[in-house]
C-alpha cells in the first residue's frame, strides 16, 4: 500500500485547514454549480467542499463496494426512489469485506439489493435523513459519476463502467494502470503495484484539471505539486 509520509499529513491537515481560501476562486471557475456527483467512495463531498457548493448528491459521506456502486448507477431513479433500510454487519452480504474495511460499526444501509456503507455519519438516523434530504436534490439534467479500482472493483468492472451510458451524465474513473486504454480512465500515481487504488480521496484533485472535467468533461492529467495545490484553482 502507499506509504503516505508525516511530511504529506501535515501538508494535508494544513490544506484542508485553509480550504475555505480558495473556495470562492474555485467556484467562480464553474459554468454550473448545481451538479449532482454520483461517487464511489468520499469523493464526490470532498469535491463538493472544495467548491463551497450544496451537497446535491445522496452518495456523499458513504462508500459502495465496487458490484454494487454499478448497479446503482446503472438503476439509479430505482434506487434513490426506494425506501433505504438498515441491516446489521452479520447480514451484510460484504461482511467479510466489512470486517476488513474496520466499517462494522457504522450504519450499513440497504437498498433492495444494494449495500451502503454509510462510513462518516454517528448514526442510522443521520444516515437516513441526508441520504432522503439529497435524493430530493439530485439533478437529473447535470450528473457526475466517478468510479475507482477500488473496494474489489475488477478489471470487468472498470471495462463496464467506461461502457455504459449514465443519464447523458460525466464520466471519470481513477485507475492504477498508466496504460490503460479506457476512454474515462485517469491514472493515479502511487498505486502501479498494488490491487487498487487504496486511496483517491487524500490528495484527490492532483493529477487532473478537476474544473474542466466538472464543466466539460475533459479529463486534463497534469500533477500538480503539494505546495501548488495550496495556490491554484483546481
Amino acid at each position: 500500500m502507499q506509504k503516505i509520509t508525516f511530511i504529506e499529513r501535515v501538508l494535508h491537515k494544513i490544506y484542508v485547514s485553509t480550504e475555505k481560501l480558495r473556495v470562492n476562486k474555485n467556484k467562480r471557475s464553474l459554468l454550473k454549480d448545481d451538479f449532482t456527483i454520483i461517487s464511489n467512495n468520499c469523493w464526490g463531498g470532498m469535491t463538493s467542499e472544495a467548491y463551497g457548493l450544496r451537497k446535491n448528491s445522496p452518495t456523499v459521506g458513504c462508500y459502495f463496494y465496487a458490484d454494487d456502486y454499478l448497479k446503482f448507477i446503472k438503476r439509479l431513479d430505482y434506487y434513490t426512489s426506494i425506501e433505504l433500510k438498515f441491516i446489521d454487519v452479520e447480514s451484510a452480504k460484504h461482511k467479510e469485506w466489512i470486517f476488513e474495511d474496520g466499517a462494522e460499526n457504522v450504519p450499513i444501509g440497504k437498498l433492495d439489493d444494494v449495500e451502503v456503507i454509510f462510513l462518516h455519519y454517528k448514526d442510522k438516523v443521520e444516515a437516513k435523513s441526508k441520504w432522503e434530504r439529497r435524493c430530493k436534490r439530485i439533478n437529473w439534467n447535470n450528473l457526475i459519476f466517478k468510479f475507482s479500482k477500488q473496494n474489489h472493483a475488477t478489471e470487468n468492472d472498470l471495462r463496464t463502467f467506461d461502457k455504459i451510458e449514465l443519464w447523458g451524465g460525466k464520466k471519470i474513473m481513477f485507475v492504477n494502470d498508466p496504460m490503460s486504454q479506457l476512454k474515462c480512465a485517469l491514472f493515479y500515481p502511487g498505486y502501479e503495484n498494488e490491487s487498487y487504488v487504496w486511496n483517491d480521496t487524500f490528495w484527490g484533485h492532483r493529477y487532473f484539471k478537476v474544473t474542466d472535467f466538472l464543466n466539460t468533461g475533459t479529463i486534463k492529467p497534469e500533477k500538480k505539486s503539494i505546495i501548488g495545490m495550496f495556490f491554484e484553482t483546481l
